[in-house]
């Protein structure tokens, strides 16, 4: 049996914590490791952590904070947007980030040098202008020569302002597990502080897409834990790591599988947005609403019932459309969490209600009869249950940024097409033989465990985890 290993765990913002802390990861690792955690300073002071540390109780062995100014926080999100642009021709990712980031929300059609986009410029030059003067710093921080220069004092920068090493010089852990949503100060700060200790740091990046669609990592840590094996490929590539030192593991929301049983459905349907944009859902909408309008979809639509739940925001503009939308379609019943604002998403919400809104979330999820939805981490959390995945990506009139753009070209999408549970529906016909199909003959489709898009086997999350420890550790 291996020895009791001291892990310390780094996050860098409280909310991300909630999934690991809803699913007992602090409490089954520690049952195997003296564990300990850092967050920053000014986390530790609030009424959130306090809900978090009485759910942790005694699972974690010392809570300690950690220096994390503004400053480096700013240059850490700066370093990773200028990664974007430096290598912005290795990863259609970051090229159609990029893409979006100038000319997102303006129906731009894929065809960018065509007369009618040159007319959509026109019309929208003065925002146009602005998001060019945003992005500026970006673009020049990321040309070769400047690049090169800026990032060595911009670390530097992000480390003076991130006291992690005294953190890890203190605790003296055996490795560190670092959490991670994208590019950020506290990421730099704990690989580099790691790396002068002579500490092995592995990375989390805690959501499906984080490790392949953000940017690339200026530091890169011991190991990095994703999701399955063909984001694994992906990262490899993408962070220069080798194979060896990307290591597939699961989520912790997923574990050893949630398959559920047909029998335990309802007859609902769950309508899944993946865009701030909430208005470009707006055309595989309006066809769902066609179909069931139909005559001869009478029969089927008597029970069926359509929650329309757009990607979790607070903003008001996003929030009145998706309002006047659902009262303009009445068949559509808007998600009550995502119209208040309160979704496991938010961070502004307490740890309960957290807790409460996932517990929804997953009801919803476990009772469908199947899921229509964008290209979003729902879709993983679905195929782990075994509902068929119906994706609207209609290729007609497609533009910048919509769904059948970011399919053919996001990295952690295009594996989609294979994926078993999924269906592509790239034009409308093939979306109503799909909802006639499945709603006709209701079936459960079994989730693809080898490993490639649905990572399970016969471990806990956590043992995977202790397994990579362990694997790290052995090459010291």
């Amino acid at each position: 049996m291996p020895p009791r290993r001291k892990i310390l765990v780094v996050a860098g913002n409280l909310s991300h914590l909630d999934q690991f802390v809803i699913h007992g990861f602090f409490k089954e690792l520690s049952e195997e490791a003296e564990v300990y955690l850092t967050l920053p300073e000014q986390d530790l002071e609030t009424d959130r952590w306090r809900e978090v540390s009485r759910c942790l109780g005694d699972s974690v062995r010392e809570v300690v904070g950690f220096g994390y100014s503004s400053r480096s926080k700013v240059t850490g999100y700066q370093i990773g947007a200028a990664l974007t642009y430096r290598y912005r021709k290795t990863s259609e990712s970051y090229h159609v980030r990029i893409l979006e980031s100038f000319f997102g929300g303006f129906e731009l059609p894929m065809q960018i040098r065509s007369r009618r986009a040159f007319s959509i410029l026109v019309k929208r030059r003065a925002e146009l202008a602005r998001r060019i003067v945003h992005e500026f710093p970006a673009m020049i921080r990321g040309t070769r020569i400047f690049f090169w220069i800026w990032s060595k004092f911009a670390t530097r920068r992000v480390e003076a302002g991130c006291s992690l090493s005294s953190v890890l010089e203190k605790c003296d852990p055996d490795v560190t597990v670092t959490l991670m949503q994208r590019q950020a100060g506290f990421v730099i700060a704990s690989i580099d502080a790691g790396r002068k200790l002579g500490i092995p740091t592995l990375l989390i990046p805690y959501k499906w897409d984080n490790a392949s669609s953000k940017s690339p990592l200026i530091k890169t840590p011991n190991r990095m834990l994703v999701y399955n094996t063909a984001i694994q490929d992906v990262c490899a590539r993408m962070h220069k790591m080798s194979a060896s030192t990307v290591v597939a593991v699961g989520s912790v929301e997923i574990g050893t599988g949630k398959e559920t049983r047909i029998d335990q459905a309802s007859a609902l349907v769950p309508l899944i947005g993946a865009t701030l944009d909430t208005r470009s859902s707006a055309n595989w909408l309006l066809a769902l609403d066609k179909f069931f309008g139909s005559h001869a979809q009478q029969i089927v639509q008597e029970n069926v019932k359509l929650v329309w739940r757009p990607y979790p925001t607070a903003d008001e503009n996003n929030l009145e459309f998706m309002r006047s939308f659902a009262m303009a379609h009445p068949r559509f019943e808007l998600d009550k969490d995502i119209e208040a604002s309160v979704s496991h998403r938010s961070s502004k919400i307490t740890f309960a209600q957290t807790r409460a809104a996932y517990d929804r979330y997953i009801s919803m999820l476990e009772t469908s009869n199947f899921i229509v939805s964008e290209g979003t981490s729902v879709i993983v959390d679905a195929r782990a249950r075994g509902l068929a995945v119906i994706y609207p990506a209609f290729r007609n009139n497609a533009v910048v940024g919509c769904q059948w753009h970011r399919l053919n070209t996001s990295n952690h999408l295009k594996g989609l097409r294979e994926t078993t549970g999924v269906f592509i529906a790239e034009d409308e016909v093939e979306f109503e033989r799909l909802l006639n199909d499945f709603l006709t003959n209701p079936r459960r489709v079994p989730p693809d465990n080898t490993g490639e898009h649905i990572f399970v086997d016969h471990r806990s999350y956590v043992r995977r985890v202790l397994d990579v420890v362990e694997d790290v550790l052995s090459e010291r």
